[in-house]
C-alpha cells in the first residue's frame, strides 16, 4: 500500500516528467531491493584515448569535440536480449556480459554472441573487497573486465546463469560441448584464451566528465556506468529525474546511447538495467541529461554500501542524475 500510495501521488503531478507504475518488485523489501545492488567502480586509472573524431552534420560541439547529438545502440541484435540478475547481486557481471557482447558484435562483424555472465560471478576475484566480497554480494565491472581479458570468458550456454544460487569458492567454466569443471579455494584458475572475447584492453574513463562518457559510447560502443539506483523500483516510463545530488552509487548498469525527447526537447541518456524486460521500458530507463552535467554534482556519503574497495574514501564526489557520470568503464576491441 505505502508503493501504490507513492505511485499515485507522483503520477498526480502535471510537471512530472516520468510516470511510476506498479511492478513485480512493488511488493520487495527494502532488503530484498537491495539484494539488485551489488556494484563497485572505484579504483583503476584511466589512460587518454588519443584517436580523432569525425565531423558529423547533426552534431554538437563541445570545445574542440563535435559529437552526433543522438547516439544509440539499443538495436544491436544482443542487446535485445534483456537480462534478469534475479536475487543475486551481480548487476556487475550482468552489466559486464552485456557491454561485451554488444562489443564483440559490433567490433568483431559476427553474429550477437552471449558472454557467460555466471563464470563472473562465480570466477572473478575480489581480494579487496571491492564494492562487496564477491559473487552475488558485489564486485566491480573492472574486476570483470580485467578477468575476460585476462581469462576469455565462456558462452551463456557452457555456462548458464543461476541466478538463485549464491557462489562462493566454486569457480565453473566450459570445458567442452557444455561440461563443466569446478575449482575450489585458491587455486589458480585458468580459461579460454583472452582472444576469445575480441577485446584487446580496457579504460576507465576520467570521474565525473561529460564528454569522455559520449565520446567513448560514440566511437566504442555501450559503457558499463554505476548509479546511485535506490529510487528506481516503480519506475514505468519516462526520463528519470529523481535522484538526489546526494546519491549513493550502488548498481551497475549498461549505457546504451544519448539522445533528446521530441515532444519535451528534454535530453537523456539511454541505459539498459538487469531487471528483466518486465520493468521501466522494456527492461531500459531514460535518466535526465543536461549539458551542465559536471556541476550537478553532490556527495556519496556512504561508499562503502557500493564503491568502496577496503581502505577506500570515506565519502566521494559523484556528478551527473543519478551520478551518472561517476565512473564508468569500456572495452576496447577496435586496433
Amino acid at each position: 500500500m505505502k508503493r501504490a500510495n507513492y505511485v499515485s501521488l507522483h503520477n498526480s503531478n502535471p510537471e512530472k516528467t516520468w510516470t511510476a507504475g506498479i511492478n513485480f518488485l512493488s511488493d520487495w523489501t527494502a532488503e530484498e531491493l537491495a539484494a539488485l545492488y551489488g556494484w563497485n567502480g572505484h579504483g583503476m586509472n584511466w589512460e587518454a584515448n588519443q584517436q580523432t573524431w569525425e565531423a558529423s552534420t547533426s552534431s554538437v560541439r563541445l570545445g574542440q569535440i563535435v559529437l552526433p547529438l543522438e547516439k544509440s545502440w539499443s538495436n544491436l541484435k544482443s542487446l535485445q536480449r534483456i537480462r534478469s540478475q534475479g536475487i543475486c547481486g551481480s548487476c556487475w557481471a550482468v552489466t559486464a556480459a552485456t557491454v561485451l557482447d554488444a562489443h564483440s558484435e559490433i567490433h568483431s562483424g559476427s553474429a550477437a554472441r552471449n558472454f557467460s555472465a555466471q563464470q563472473l560471478v562465480s570466477c572473478v576475484p575480489n581480494p579487496q573487497e571491492c564494492g562487496g566480497t564477491g559473487g552475488c554480494a558485489g564486485a566491480t565491472v573492472e574486476l570483470a573486465f580485467d578477468y575476460a581479458l585476462k581469462n576469455g570468458l565462456a558462452s551463456d550456454t557452457d555456462v548458464p546463469y543461476r541466478p538463485y544460487r549464491v557462489l562462493s569458492s566454486a569457480c565453473e567454466r566450459s570445458v567442452d560441448k557444455g561440461s563443466l569443471l569446478s575449482f575450489h579455494g585458491g587455486g589458480k584458475i585458468s580459461s579460454r584464451p583472452a582472444g576469445m572475447t575480441g577485446m584487446r584492453s580496457w579504460k576507465r574513463l576520467p570521474e565525473n566528465k561529460y564528454e569522455p562518457l559520449m565520446r567513448a559510447v560514440v566511437e566504442h560502443g555501450p559503457v558499463g556506468i554505476s548509479v546511485g539506483a535506490a529510487g528506481w523500483s516503480a519506475y514505468s516510463s519516462g526520463i528519470f529525474n529523481n535522484c538526489p545530488r546526494d546519491t549513493i552509487i550502488n548498481h551497475a548498469v549498461t549505457l546504451l546511447g544519448y539522445g533528446q525527447d521530441v515532444a519535451s526537447n528534454t535530453k537523456y541518456w539511454s541505459v539498459q538495467n538487469s531487471w528483466s524486460r518486465k520493468w521501466g521500458e522494456d527492461g531500459r530507463i531514460r535518466l535526465l541529461r543536461t549539458d551542465m552535467d559536471e556541476k550537478r554534482c553532490g556527495t556519496d556519503k556512504r561508499p562503502q554500501q557500493g564503491t568502496a574497495c577496503k581502505g577506500g574514501p570515506q565519502q566521494v564526489r559523484v556528478c551527473g542524475m543519478c551520478g551518472i557520470l561517476y565512473d564508468s568503464a569500456v572495452p576496447i576491441f577496435s586496433a
